[in-house]
């Protein structure tokens, strides 16, 4: 059983070498500037503490909406199995290469779609995806499909305040127009979809 705690941020140049046109991998993982960078990945380091604390003796994990695969290498080392399903999974599999993860699967096609033979899973992270969906019923009904009786969901969801609007006008940086949804929006529809709340930690602060 795999219980690696360390956490795997991908080079910046790297992630700008495989980087396509899809922004499946934000720009933000490999800005330019040290301190967008950094709070971008203080994001995942964030679910990462807290699939440590909460799933310490998961032994599969499903990475959904991770095509560009910049969590995938933290994940593999953590998880004896880790499966990734997304749209495009171009970069994912340029990550996959990249750092050996022999224990992934890339599964590329529509949630709606798709099935996963590794299902249940101990762990599911869906992060900075769920926003993205227009219909959140689609992805959640698949969530609650994949997801084991004693499984943990974590997500990253959008926070918007004066700081972060602040920040972005700072940085030159544009919030995505496919932004559908609210953080609490989407915690919201997760409750009444029968998900509960367990934990919960605020970027940047703990």
């Amino acid at each position: 059983m795999r219980t690696s705690t360390a956490f795997v941020e991908i080079p910046r140049d790297f992630l700008a070498r495989i980087a396509t046109d899809s922004e499946r991998i934000p720009r933000l993982y490999y800005s330019s500037y040290g301190s967008v960078r950094g709070f971008f990945w203080m994001r995942l380091r964030f679910v990462f503490r807290l699939m440590r604390r909460l799933s310490p003796r998961a032994k599969n994990c499903l990475d959904f909406g991770g095509g560009g695969g910049v969590f995938l290498p933290t994940l593999c080392h953590a998880f004896d199995q880790v499966v990734c399903v997304d749209l495009e999974t171009v970069e994912a599999r340029a990550v996959q290469r990249e750092f050996a993860l022999d224990n992934l699967r890339l599964v590329q096609g529509d949630v709606g779609a798709v099935e996963l033979s590794e299902a249940p899973f101990d762990a599911i992270v869906a992060a900075d995806v769920l926003e993205h969906f227009p219909d959140l019923a689609v992805p959640v009904a698949a969530l609650k499909r994949w997801i084991g009786a004693a499984g943990v969901l974590y997500t990253s969801l959008p926070t918007e305040n004066g700081l972060y609007v602040a920040l972005r006008r700072l940085f030159g940086i544009t919030k995505p127009a496919d932004h559908y949804h609210t953080g609490a929006e989407v915690e919201s529809f997760l409750e009444r979809s029968g998900f509960v709340r367990i934990a919960r930690l605020h970027v940047p602060l703990y």
